[in-house]
């Protein structure tokens, strides 16, 4: 049997941006949200991001590691303008507003070599510093573009760096089942000591009262920094600049607000229903147009 034609290379590019935003998921609703000049670089920043989650996800370790190390080599081409990988040339032809962070790229590559060593946090600063990696740097290159070529305020730099800390950290709820199943835990451990918690705890069915109220007080703290985000941007220009984050941070203070405790069941991810995930973009992208 001949192996089948490989797939033209726009048509590569396609495949790996959609893997970055499926259709009506909250990421790809923001972007909907987001002014259209800027759409093709937050669509190739998402994919990117999606690409070290599907690398740090895979079955082999070694093999990981390996694409991370090529992926540092690919980010050194993409800033001398010789990206190879369809997701890199697509961050290549977008709307370069983003470049002089560039640098902050790589951040994301520490993140993931932190997800493979599987390694633990003690205290929540730790895992904050963890958050920025993971989360808050991709936030702040879509900060930059939105901003439309103007150099961010102080006010939209913690924005999108809260942002991309809380996002991640409901990401972190969501998962926990899974991630205790491949050897990873983001709680810090002097935290789950206070609650006397042992880490294998966590995400379970039976899991006790302890844990509930550790996870559920997680959830609040979270949804409260969600919700307090508009008001680190001082102006309806930043606010109307940044729509995008608004409307990602009102999908996901909404997701929070699903039930928690003895009522929440733990063997499925809860989400929002389709209308309910449009409704909340729609209304904050109108309050914020």
């Amino acid at each position: 049997m001949t192996e089948p034609p490989p797939a033209p290379a726009d048509a590569a590019q396609d495949e790996a941006l959609r893997r970055g935003l499926p259709p009506g998921s909250r990421r790809h609703l923001a972007v909907l949200f987001a002014g259209s000049p800027a759409r093709d670089a937050l669509v190739a920043l998402y994919a990117f991001e999606a690409e070290l989650r599907r690398i740090v996800d895979s079955e082999s370790h070694e093999a990981a590691h390996a694409r991370l190390q090529w992926w540092r080599a690919e980010l050194d081409r993409l800033a001398g303008g010789r990206a190879t990988h369809p997701i890199a040339q697509a961050l290549q032809a977008s709307n370069a507003g983003w470049r002089p962070q560039a640098q902050l790229l790589h951040e994301s590559l520490v993140a993931a070599d932190l997800d493979l060593a599987r390694f633990t946090y003690h205290e929540w600063t730790e895992v904050e510093a963890y958050c920025f990696r993971s989360g808050g740097a991709v936030q702040i290159l879509i900060a930059t573009v939105l901003a439309g070529g103007r150099a961010l305020s102080s006010q939209e730099c913690e924005f999108a760096r809260r942002l991309g800390s809380s996002v991640r950290q409901v990401e972190m709820l969501e998962a926990l089942q899974s991630d205790l199943r491949r050897g990873r835990i983001y709680a810090p451990l002097d935290s789950l000591r206070r609650f006397g918690i042992e880490p294998a705890e966590l995400g379970r069915e039976d899991a006790g009262p302890a844990c509930r109220k550790f996870e559920d007080e997680w959830r609040a703290r979270v949804r409260e920094d969600l919700l307090g985000l508009p008001a680190l941007l001082g102006s309806p220009a930043e606010r109307s600049s940044q729509r995008h984050g608004l409307v990602l941070a009102s999908l996901y203070a909404r997701l929070l607000e699903r039930p928690t405790g003895a009522a929440r069941p733990r063997s499925r991810r809860l989400d929002l229903e389709p209308l309910d995930r449009l409704w909340t973009a729609w209304r904050t992208a109108v309050r914020n147009g």
